[in-house]
């Protein structure tokens, strides 16, 4: 009989974690636990560079949005008329359209609404939130930066490009003017907001949940709602899919089909709310919203190219700084000039250097690619944004070459070097330093020029002595600033004397410019308190509105002055005025009707004057009118017949 094999004995299952054969994993640590030390460097310094701000007053375009902001002014309430409305119209009370496009966004007005509904006009808060939103914007580009590009393994922490990518990008100086300004907080949510598209697009290619296609519509809405030029991220995530991942195209479709939806509807909305897509179909032909009216095309497109040029070395070589770009700071130039040229062969050979890197995806190429694109909405080139140029326009695009130079830093100059694996580089380091400490130092020195409304344009009138504006502005900043304040007459009137320069430097450069003509008749207003000069004064007036047709100020200023002067030169002002008008086109009859009916309350039984606005009801069609003042006048002086 056979015998029966012994029976094997029954194995005992063994979990992983308790065989001996089987080493022990430990959890995976989390990014943000494994970066703790350098994403503290990144969150800590924006708030090392801007503390001064928290000191600083509202300035600038802070009343449109803020300070006299109707909408913004009642809290919870204003914001759905924040949201329903032309992002101008809080400030003026209606939709002017005084810049070509028209403006819509919300967000950060509603934001404001949210602050002045908590903490009331608190200038403190507003900069304190705009430094947070600005640490964060850092903290998520180093982590999408080092989900695209891994640090090398044998670099040290400081020396890995996407440490050094954000932490150049946080101390560039020419974001002073978003962080410092409150009002800049549209620039930074709406960059938050794509690069949150971004994270969210990447964690899609990633993990192919369809949740994080929604939080990156969500997050680029968000972006869109800040400022429009957020559009340009359509374009700017899928070729950041298809540099970095192995995504398919199907996937890069994926990821894209949403933003477009959102994009479509911001458009929609923002068509909606301000009643036109791109333009009313009117010209805008005021030179500070325009500043190319009445170029030629050869002079517009030269002058947008030498702005370029302008923007490659402010990013590089940030200095000086300045706010203001208004006409005619930025000079009018033309292709017989060699600047525009040369930012054209400049933009060509890096568009080439982008494309002959786009097949082997070399970073170079995809930053270079990153600068067109978030650039073109910006640059005057596919339309008007009204303005030549502005410092907070390459906000965005600023991210190219701070991964530029990071990408010179810590690769190639140890490659052209032949450094070995684990050596630093001393160029790198040296390189490293300059621009960290040198970027710094010129934010925090930048910065402080946007302590209140005289530092700011007096930063202005040092780098723009040729703008318009910032004559003006500094002018308005001392009056009112300074000037009312002042009780000590010799310093008021040496005060005065600093204003009228700057007043008139803005007219010297644009004649017709409508807010330096209104802040000149208030300068001569104070003049003549000073001097009592009745003659000098209406001279003036009178010099002042032959290029402005009427100025409310001056119709005050001539009823303060009836009661008090002699009568019989003011009529005679006033008549000489009213002729001037007059004599010219017949839509200014009205205006010279104005001057002439104040005459007329002096003198109605005046025989030219009556005659003069005789005439005038003439040109504007009004016989009747027109012919009982011709036979007062004719009965007055026969002659006049």
């Amino acid at each position: 009989m056979a015998k029966k094999p012994a029976r094997t004995p029954k194995k005992q299952s063994v979990k992983p974690e308790d065989s001996p054969y089987v080493k022990p994993q430990k959890p995976r640590e989390s990014f943000w636990k494994a970066n703790l030390f350098p994403a503290l460097i990144l969150f800590l310094l924006p708030f090392a560079l801007y503390i001064s701000s928290l000191g600083f007053e509202y300035v600038l375009d802070d009343k449109i949005v803020i300070t006299d902001n109707q909408y913004t002014k009642k809290g919870f309430a204003g914001i759905w008329d924040i949201f329903t409305t032309e992002s101008f119209q809080g400030y003026f009370g209606e939709q002017k359209n005084l810049l070509e496009g028209g403006r819509y966004r919300p967000l950060s007005i509603a934001t404001f609404a949210i602050e002045y509904q908590f903490f009331g006009l608190n200038p403190k808060i507003g900069h304190l939130l705009n430094i947070l939103f600005y640490a964060l914007t850092g903290l998520l580009l180093f982590r999408i930066l080092f989900m695209l590009i891994p640090p090398l393994k044998h670099n040290p922490w400081w020396l890995a490009l996407p440490f050094l990518a954000t932490l150049i990008f946080v101390a560039h100086p020419i974001h002073s003017e978003v962080v410092a300004n409150v009002k800049g907080r549209d620039e930074i949510l709406s960059l938050l907001g794509a690069l949150g598209a971004l994270y969210f697009s990447l964690q899609y290619l990633k993990a192919a949940k369809n949740h994080w296609l929604l939080l990156s519509a969500i997050s680029f809405f968000l972006g869109l709602m800040s400022k429009e030029s957020a559009l340009t991220w359509i374009a700017v995530i899928p070729l950041t899919g298809w540099f970095f991942t192995k995504a398919k195209f199907s996937q890069l479709a994926k990821v894209t089909a949403p933003l477009v939806l959102t994009g479509v509807l911001y458009l929609v909305i923002r068509t909606k709310v301000i009643g036109f897509f791109l333009s009313t179909g009117a010209e805008v032909t005021n030179i500070m919203n325009n500043p190319f009216y009445g170029l030629s095309f050869g002079e517009k497109y030269a002058t947008i190219f030498y702005t370029l040029l302008q923007y490659v070395k402010l990013l590089i070589i940030p200095h000086p700084l300045t706010h203001d770009y208004y006409p005619y700071q930025v000079p009018v130039l033309g292709w017989g000039s060699l600047w525009p040229w040369t930012s054209l062969a400049l933009h060509l050979g890096l568009l080439y250097i982008a494309l002959i890197g786009l097949q082997k995806k070399r970073i170079v190429s995809y930053a270079i690619l990153f600068y067109f694109i978030t650039l073109s909405i910006v640059s005057n080139i596919p339309f008007t944004v009204g303005a030549t140029m502005n410092e907070r326009f390459v906000y965005a695009p600023s991210l190219a070459v701070c991964l530029i130079l990071a990408w010179l830093i810590s690769r190639k100059l140890p490659e052209w070097f032949n450094e070995k694996k684990g050596e630093v580089n001393i160029l790198s380091v040296g390189l490293l330093a300059i621009l960290v400490i040198g970027y710094s130092a010129k934010t925090v020195l930048r910065t402080e020029d946007w302590r209140n409304a005289v530092t700011l344009n007096a930063a202005a009138v040092k780098y723009s002595p040729n703008s318009a504006r910032a004559n003006c502005f500094m002018g308005v900043a001392l009056f009112e600033g300074k000037y009312r304040d002042e009780t000590d007459p010799a310093i008021k009137y040496k005060m005065l004397d600093e204003i009228t320069y700057y007043i008139e430097r803005s007219l010297e450069i644009f004649p017709n410019y409508g807010d330096a003509l209104t802040m000149h008749a208030g300068v001569v207003a104070e003049q003549y308190k000073r001097d009592q000069d009745l003659d000098k004064l209406l001279q003036k007036f009178e010099a002042i509105l032959a290029k402005r047709t009427r100025l409310d100020y001056i119709d005050e200023y001539l009823e303060y002055l009836l009661p008090r002067e002699d009568v019989d030169k003011l009529a005679k002002f006033l008549f000489k005025v009213g002729e001037n008008y007059n004599a010219r086109q017949r839509e200014d009859c009205k205006t010279a009707l104005h001057y002439l009916n104040y005459a007329y309350q002096i003198r109605p039984r005046d025989a030219q004057l009556n005659l003069a606005i005789a005439r005038c009801y003439q040109n504007l069609g009004e016989q009747t009118k027109a012919q009982d003042f011709f036979k007062v006048a004719y009965s007055l002086d026969p002659s006049l017949q």
